[in-house]
């Protein structure tokens, strides 16, 4: 849940630099053919991304009516993936592009690959379209697999045309178990669109973030939970809940919306924590 700058080049720069070295003439006579087309849905798909209509986009089997999905897709596998391929550049360039090494999907778990947003089996001129392609971790590639969204609603955020980075939309609640957990859960702020509200919570559930977070968060827990048993020890409730509001203030000020500045926000207001949970 992270957005990201747009990429500073073009889908005409990644194609041509990735059949290159394309030795059979005729199909590289197709493939160059292609590029008018690829260009205009790729700007068509800029168009719809700003506005949550990419679902409005027709599949296809065929680009200028005589190369097939297939070769297109083989252009991105074969051409643009392999670290020796003619366009391995720029997929380093997109893949690498966070500045923590972190899915932006998921602002977690450690980026491993290019996600097609939308699947280069079903809309093969986007097969090497830049910003189709999302730097993302294997649990977040996998979980969305070729999934195509039907509706807006089912638009998962795109970190290139969304941002929702100004507002907490992410909090967490504390679960009197032994130990203390957390479950996660999306309240979306003031003045939301209905529209983006949705699509955020679809995102959360997509990508089975409160089952992520909550793991995390049951790790953290582990680790503070000496420091803050020392808290109580030398100074009561009072001592923890000032240590976890001080832990909340910092989380929240570097992001609004990562699990642990819910997590820390959650347990800074939660008096059984204060009082009970820590002594777990």
């Amino acid at each position: 849940m992270r957005s990201l700058k747009l990429p500073d080049f073009t889908v005409e720069t990644v194609f041509r630099a990735s059949i290159e070295r394309v030795q059979d003439k005729d199909l590289k006579k197709r493939l160059e053919a292609c590029i008018p087309e690829i260009k205009k849905d790729t700007e068509e798909y800029a168009l719809k991304a700003s506005n949550a209509q990419l679902h409005l986009i027709k599949k296809k089997t065929h680009v200028n009516g005589d190369v097939t999905r297939e070769e297109l897709e083989a252009v991105y596998t074969g051409r643009m993936v392999p670290k020796k391929g003619p366009g391995r550049f720029y997929y380093e360039k997109l893949r690498y592009q966070t500045d923590d090494g972190k899915c932006p999907l998921c602002a977690q778990l450690p980026v491993k690959t290019l996600d097609h947003y939308l699947a280069k089996s079903g809309y093969p001129s986007l097969a090497l379209s830049p910003t189709n392609l999302i730097p993302a971790c294997s649990d977040c590639n996998k979980t969305k697999n070729a999934s195509s969204p039907s509706r807006s609603e089912e638009e998962p955020l795109h970190p290139y045309f969304d941002n929702i980075n100004d507002s907490q939309w992410l909090f967490a609640r504390v679960i009197q178990t032994t130990p203390a957990s957390l479950s996660f859960y999306i309240i979306p702020p003031t003045g939301a669109s209905v529209l983006l509200a949705q699509r955020v919570t679809y995102h959360f559930e997509l990508y089975q973030l409160n089952s992520l977070y909550s793991s995390e968060a049951a790790s953290e827990l582990r680790n503070i939970s000496y420091q803050m048993k020392k808290l109580y020890n030398n100074g009561g409730p009072d001592a923890v809940k000032q240590q976890l509001m001080d832990r909340a203030e910092s989380s929240l000020h570097e992001n609004l919306n990562s699990w642990k500045s819910a997590m820390f926000h959650a347990l800074a207001n939660d008096h059984w924590y204060h009082t009970t949970g820590v002594l777990f």
